[in-house]
């Protein structure tokens, strides 16, 4: 009789690890503040996998958004080697108009955590912006996932406190702090790299 390793328990996922389907809470974001690892990396799972269009109808927003921000120093933390996070990231891309932007410090760490995302990013570099702090780091308060009907504040690294908002006033108080951090920081994260 073999003996199987057991699945690892949500509170022992690590960097890079898959997100378990039943980790991910099922339906819409629930607003509020949310606590531990396991439940803001699944937040994110659900986040990022409900912009397909195939994604749940119950909540369409998501999916009909036309920009969506990423923003963290180094996006290590990310899900964003999950085959089906990049699944639906086709998808969302794939329907005309829409645009994934990238604000983070360091993009190298975001290569070497997702080597699969990197790699997929470069066949849909007309339709991925990166951009970094000319100056400084990112504004308190932005780090996150913003899309039109949800935003995912990410408030505590260290502690994993994530805050789920949806209501209107909140969403476009971010996209105007957005909007105006924007105006210093420069592109970067360039989807190839020349050499000689």
């Amino acid at each position: 009789m073999s003996h199987q390793p057991d699945a690892p328990s949500p509170d022992r996922l690590f960097i890079g690890d898959a997100v378990p389907s039943a980790a991910a809470p099922a339906g819409p974001l629930v607003p509020g503040l949310h606590l531990g690892r396991p439940l803001c990396r699944a937040m994110l799972h659900r986040a990022l996998c409900g912009l397909s269009p195939a994604a749940d109808p119950a909540w369409p927003a998501q999916s009909a958004s036309r920009e969506v921000w990423l923003i963290d120093p180094g996006f290590a933390d990310w899900p964003l080697d999950d085959a089906a996070v990049l699944t639906a990231l086709t998808a969302w891309l794939r329907q005309r108009g829409r645009g994934l932007r990238l604000l983070g410090c360091d993009f190298q760490t975001a290569e070497r955590c997702h080597p699969k995302f990197a790699r997929w990013r470069r066949d849909w570099a007309h339709a991925i912006e990166a951009w970094r702090p000319a100056e400084g780091g990112l504004q308190p308060g932005l780090r996150g996932l913003w899309a039109a009907g949800v935003g995912l504040q990410w408030l505590d690294a260290p502690d994993w406190r994530m805050r789920c908002v949806t209501d209107a006033v909140h969403l476009r108080a971010a996209q105007a702090q957005i909007a105006d951090f924007l105006q210093r920081c420069e592109p970067t994260w360039p989807p190839t790299t020349l050499g000689l």
